[in-house]
């Protein structure tokens, strides 16, 4: 048996002993390296595509903005809508609204003959809430009430507004003879509910 291998089989025991021990250092040395590397870099890569994605997101930032305004502004439409929760509340809210504005807008001779709600025949995305009004009053008072009514929040709209002048009446008071023009007034009123 031979311990020292021949001449012309030195050189490749040789490298295959220089190819076995470069083997065992790379595994000793450098092959958590590059597997931690690897590691690395698929997960560089996953950081890549996820920051790819935030840019993606951010580049959104102005449309978005605008959008949140034009949200927030029809928010504050919400205040128009009738807060009541259903439709008895609401228009007894509106009669309520209305009666205020006569004792505290209007003369004394002002007044309200009648109020009757009328419900929609035909559903409507929101609820229409309608009081037919009959009322006596004076041109100018029914004009001051009508735009308080229109203008103020929640917003109600006044239709089939018909006005009659009754025939005059005259009272007399000593000397003077006073003719009373209260007008007739007949119209519906409607708002909102969401």
């Amino acid at each position: 048996m031979q311990i020292i291998p021949e001449a012309r089989n030195a050189r490749s025991t040789a490298i295959l002993l220089l190819v076995v021990a470069a083997i065992v250092v790379y595994l000793l040395v450098f092959h958590w390296f590059i597997l931690k590397q690897v590691d690395y870099a698929s997960e560089l890569g996953d950081l890549r595509e996820q920051l790819g994605r935030f840019e993606a997101v951010a580049a959104q930032r102005e449309p978005m903005e605008v959008r949140l305004k034009e949200i927030r502004e029809g928010r504050e439409d919400t205040n128009l809508f009738l807060a009541e929760a259903d439709f008895n509340e609401a228009a007894a809210a509106m009669s309520d609204r209305l009666s205020r504005m006569v004792q505290t807008q209007a003369e004394d001779d002002c007044q309200i003959v009648s109020r009757q709600p009328v419900r929609p025949r035909a559903q409507e995305r929101y609820e229409r809430v309608t009081v037919n009004v009959r009322m006596r009053c004076q041109a100018e008072d029914m004009l001051k009430i009508l735009f308080l009514l229109e203008s103020a929040t929640p917003m109600v709209m006044i239709d089939d507004l018909n006005v009659i002048r009754p025939r005059a009446r005259r009272r007399t008071r000593g000397d003077q003879t006073e003719i009373a023009e209260a007008l007739d007034i007949r119209f519906n009123m409607s708002g909102y509910r969401k």
